[in-house]
């Protein structure tokens, strides 16, 4: 069953078990088992797959198409552009060709990020400091983030915890290019990055949150399966490798409103546990 939570939808099994004594019912326990990270986790290897076909398929007849055209372009360019009709034919087929080549080299683009995804390197976990990778990440951005004020709260002291930290900065840096991007028409251009422990918990997080227009809830389900966006460009491949790495690092990922405006992006990574 699905159920609707302050955060977002969970997928739940439930299992009712009868409670009897002396021949009769005295009551009923009921257990909920979150099932929604193992369904996300299903859907991923599913379109992994899909992605790999996908780009066994598309990739084979790129190269032929490439190479013709940049003979034709070739070709037209040797013999020249003359006055007349054939001048006018020789150009059109050169603008032709060009295209071609350039739509041809996106496609290309589109095609190596799914066999990226499909052939995601496995990370290499070592005792990391999340504080450490989060400015790593944030030095990506000096002098590319013109206009927007970064806020930054990182906690001190924080617990080391196992990761890879390309992988796991490379995560940081796709949220907060999210972030800059949901920004490009907002009135107000804040973009908040944070750290904490959860001690109780025994998990380190890392917040991402920006004052853009935030993300409808009809988005929210899907919004971490491969190749949805709610972007005009891009190939909605980045939050699927995002929740990839975090999933590989047995950590979770999830979004949340950010009152007044915006979205918050929050993950959480189990602190390491030394083993005597």
């Amino acid at each position: 069953m699905e159920l609707e939570l302050a955060g977002g939808n969970a997928v739940v099994a439930l299992t009712a078990t009868s409670i009897r004594a002396a021949d009769r019912a005295v009551g009923t326990v009921l257990v909920l088992e979150d099932l929604t990270e193992l369904l996300r986790a299903q859907r991923a290897a599913a379109w992994s797959e899909v992605a790999q076909r996908i780009a066994h398929e598309i990739k084979n007849p790129l190269t032929p198409i490439q190479l013709s055209s940049e003979r034709i372009r070739r070709l037209v360019e040797r013999a020249g552009a003359g006055p007349g009709v054939h001048g006018e034919l020789a150009r059109t087929v050169a603008e032709s060709a060009a295209l071609i080549g350039r739509e041809v080299t996106t496609l290309k683009t589109l095609v190596d990020e799914f066999s990226d995804f499909a052939r995601f390197p496995t990370s290499q976990l070592v005792p990391s400091n999340l504080n450490a990778i989060v400015e790593n990440a944030l030095n990506v951005f000096d002098g590319r983030l013109a206009g927007i004020e970064v806020l930054r709260e990182l906690s001190p002291g924080l617990p080391d915890v196992q990761a890879d930290p390309e992988q796991m900065k490379r995560a940081v840096v796709n949220l907060i290019d999210n972030a800059a991007e949901a920004l490009e028409e907002a009135p107000r251009k804040q973009i908040w990055v944070g750290t904490r422990l959860d001690a109780h918990r025994e998990v380190v997080a890392v917040t991402i949150a920006d004052s853009g227009p935030g993300i409808g809830p009809d988005a929210l389900d899907k919004l971490f399966l491969p190749y949805f966006s709610t972007k005009k460009r891009g190939t909605g491949l980045g939050l699927a490798i995002v929740s990839r790495i975090v999933s590989e690092h047995d950590g979770t990922i999830r979004v949340e409103p950010n009152p007044p405006s915006g979205a918050k992006f929050v993950i959480e990574l189990p602190v390491e546990r030394l083993t005597a």
